[in-house]
């Protein structure tokens, strides 16, 4: 649970990239992240062949002491062609950034992509380079412990995360780290867009995964979302909500998907979400005037924020860094 101190106003500066981002960057942009994908839909088809046998992990690619090591993994149950991943450039990947040493514990933070278009393939996808970015960043600043990346993918074949079991995937990344001599402190889960809310699983069984706090950026605001957010309440999971324009799966259906003028109260409310007076430390982005600007609920475990990143897709994609930023600040910390 988390809580601030009040005031009225809001921060509105953007920190600019470093040069050590761009060694980042170019580790895993040689593994093909560099096409924005698009995120929308609320397909939910699960898939239904049979799991395949585990691949073993790839050779780590390195990089100015960033290690990326793409592996390929399939949720039990789950369809092959949604988790295809013969090659390296679309697999999973553990993003070890300097200062992980083995023999030691860090935080794990795991950041779910929003829906591709069909046909799509994980080395196009814009989402893992942005959040390295991100993370890079606010470590060098000394604003976070040193934290491992994780990066899953999915191809989207009619279903948001078809089948993705959370839990099984924890295991995984345990047994992976384990063999690099790294421990988790405690997992971390965010996600955008499709992540949550569209159909399908994932960030909708984020609780499942017994995460030390969740966030979801301007994801889909449907059903398998608003279930999630008060589960997650249930089980005392900090939880944090940033939306700027994403109104996919929002019941009645909006004539606008990406709209700046949608009231987000309507989907916090329910939610179990009351309007607040904002607390000093914000997103590092203007707030929209809506009565939800800041929200939380009665104990203060979820917090919602409705920021301006601008319109249409790009003011969509431009909530990653703001919201992440803003959550790594609050949840994983220095300390």
């Amino acid at each position: 649970m988390f809580s601030f101190p009040v005031r009225a106003g809001a921060r509105r500066h953007v920190d600019g990239p470093r040069a050590s981002y761009l060694a980042v960057a170019l580790s895993l942009l040689s593994l093909g992240c560099e096409k924005v994908a698009s995120e929308r839909g609320p397909s939910d088809t699960a898939g239904t062949l049979a799991p395949s046998p585990e691949s073993s992990a790839a050779p780590a690619a390195a990089d100015h002491g960033v290690r990326v090591m793409p592996f390929a993994w399939r949720p039990p149950g789950a369809s092959a062609e949604a988790y295809a991943m013969q090659e390296p450039e679309d697999q999973h990947r553990i993003v070890l950034l300097p200062n992980i040493a083995p023999g030691a514990s860090y935080p794990v933070l795991i950041a779910f992509h929003g829906q591709p278009r069909r046909g799509e393939a994980p080395r196009h996808y814009a989402f893992a380079a942005r959040v390295i970015d991100v993370v890079t960043r606010v470590m060098e600043r000394g604003e976070i412990r040193p934290t491992v990346l994780v990066l899953p993918v999915f191809r989207f074949v009619g279903s948001n995360w078809p089948q993705f079991d959370v839990a099984a995937f924890r295991n995984e990344i345990d047994r992976r780290l384990a063999g690099e001599g790294v421990r988790a402190t405690g997992y971390y889960l965010v996600g955008h867009s499709g992540a949550a809310g569209c159909g399908g699983d994932g960030m909708n069984r984020a609780h499942r995964m017994r995460p030390a706090a969740v966030g979801f950026f301007d994801t889909c605001l449907g059903q398998g979302w608003r279930d999630e957010v008060r589960r997650l309440r249930e089980a005392r999971v900090p939880t944090l909500l940033i939306h700027s324009l994403e109104t996919a799966a929002f019941s009645p259906r909006q004539p606008m998907e990406y709209s700046p003028t949608f009231d987000f109260g309507r989907a916090y409310g329910p939610a179990g979400l009351s309007a607040i007076d904002c607390p000093i430390e914000l997103p590092r982005a203007p707030l929209r005037a809506q009565p939800y600007r800041c929200s939380a609920d009665d104990q203060r475990i979820t917090r919602g924020f409705i920021i301006d990143s601008g319109e249409g897709e790009e003011g969509h994609n431009a909530v990653v860094p703001f919201a992440l930023e803003y959550f790594l600040r609050q949840f994983v910390g220095s300390r």
